[in-house]
């Protein structure tokens, strides 16, 4: 039971550390950093990897379409573009939530078995998933829901825990893995493109308020791209801690 109550506010973490810092520029680049090195990480070594055993190659054609998918709407049918972006977070955001319960579920057989670095894995790698959660919708709904998902994510994971039997082959399960796959496609989309769009817009606005001042942009740039890498450098650490506890 401590480790649950452990992970629930693990995930608040994150985001208060994020608000404590968050008006520089430089910290959401940081995080954009860790953001994109965890949840791709997460992905491409654990999450295709399960599905794989269960659905083969059709995991990973799953994955490309969740991935790919949005972008192909989004350039095809630009009217759609706004409304494929946000429908793409709530699939993203869902994703998180089945891992919430799946993390119940871990937690709890960890408790009933002899002890290991499993549940210390399960609240590190749920720092990045809270920070996550708060750096997709924070911008986009504003503080109170990005609050309210991250205690769903809790309750989620509570759920999980107390269900544990009934749930227990959850990996064999051919529509999990199906749906997880496609979700977690779509989880990479918004994850990789949200930086972009981000770093678009500035790059617009320097170009049109700016243009006669070149150098300027080009300092910011590459002083934003080290923080980035700064940040990536630290998601690249939170994984190697979370697979050194897991296994």
């Amino acid at each position: 039971m401590v480790a649950l109550i452990a992970s629930f506010f693990s995930l608040f973490v994150g985001p208060l550390v994020y608000q404590t810092f968050g008006p520089l520029r430089r910290t959401d680049k940081i995080v954009t950093g860790i953001v994109l090195v965890v949840v791709a990480g997460t992905i491409l070594v654990e999450i295709l990897p399960n599905t794989y055993q269960t659905i083969g190659y059709l995991a990973l054609a799953l994955c490309l379409v969740g991935f790919a998918g949005p972008t192909i709407i989004e350039k095809s049918f630009q009217k759609a573009a706004d409304t494929t972006h946000k429908l793409t977070i709530f699939l993203g955001i869902t994703g998180l939530l089945a891992h919430a319960f799946i993390d119940g579920i871990a937690i709890q057989s960890s408790e009933s078995s002899e002890p290991n670095g499993l549940t210390l894995a399960i609240i590190l790698h749920r720092l990045p998933v809270g920070l996550t959660i708060w750096w997709l919708l924070k911008p986009l709904l504003g503080e109170r829901y990005a609050l309210v998902t991250l205690f769903l994510m809790g309750v989620t994971t509570l759920l999980g825990y107390f269900s544990s039997e009934a749930f227990s082959n959850y990996q064999d399960n051919l529509f999990f893995a199906v749906t997880q796959a496609f979700i977690a496609g779509s989880l990479l989309h918004v994850v990789v493109h949200k930086p972009h769009s981000d770093g678009c817009m500035h790059t617009s606005d320097s170009h049109q308020h700016h243009h006669h001042s070149r150098p300027k942009p080009k300092s910011i740039s590459a002083y934003l791209i080290r923080w980035e890498s700064l940040g990536m450098l630290i998601g690249l650490a939170i994984l190697t801690l979370i697979h050194y506890y897991h296994d």
